[in-house]
């Protein structure tokens, strides 16, 4: 299994609070977010610990990714700590800071290893293809989720 470490900063211009239910309102992701096919709260309600989350993700690449995400730990307005089964096997983590009012960085931490053979198989040649992916795929969630936060304040 081949792993991959990545760190998404994300600036947004809106309270804390809003960018909060915005982010973790992954149930809406396939609405607003091309790249998630599918979310199913299977248990909980997505945000709280113990809560379960189903999801489909393709990128630009031709496989679809799929993995159920574990909420470990919440401490709301701060960060949420997931575990991630299925085809992405490791750990999330979203940490929220307030710069200032409306002035709100949203970081995500994404440890994984893919258990898919073919990908695990292509990644010493692939692996910045596999990077930049990933790059794309979280850029796009970062222009359709920031649409939502802002558009309230």
């Amino acid at each position: 299994m081949r792993a991959y470490h990545f760190r998404t900063d994300w600036a947004f211009k809106a309270p804390l609070a809003t960018v909060w239910s915005v982010v973790l309102d992954i149930e809406h992701y396939p609405a607003w977010w091309s790249n998630f096919r599918r979310v199913r709260v299977r248990r909980g309600d997505g945000k709280s610990a113990g809560s379960l989350i189903d999801c489909e993700v393709r990128g630009s690449l031709p496989y679809s990714l799929n993995y159920a995400l574990e909420v470990m730990n919440a401490d709301p307005m701060r960060s949420i700590d997931l575990r991630s089964t299925g085809d992405l096997v490791g750990t999330g983590r979203w940490e929220f800071a307030e710069k200032a009012p409306r002035d709100i960085l949203a970081t995500y931490f994404w440890d994984v290893g893919t258990t898919n053979p073919v990908l695990n198989l292509v990644a010493p040649l692939a692996r910045g293809l596999l990077a930049k992916n990933h790059e794309q795929v979280m850029a796009n969630g970062f222009a359709a989720l920031r649409q939502h936060a802002e558009a309230t304040t």
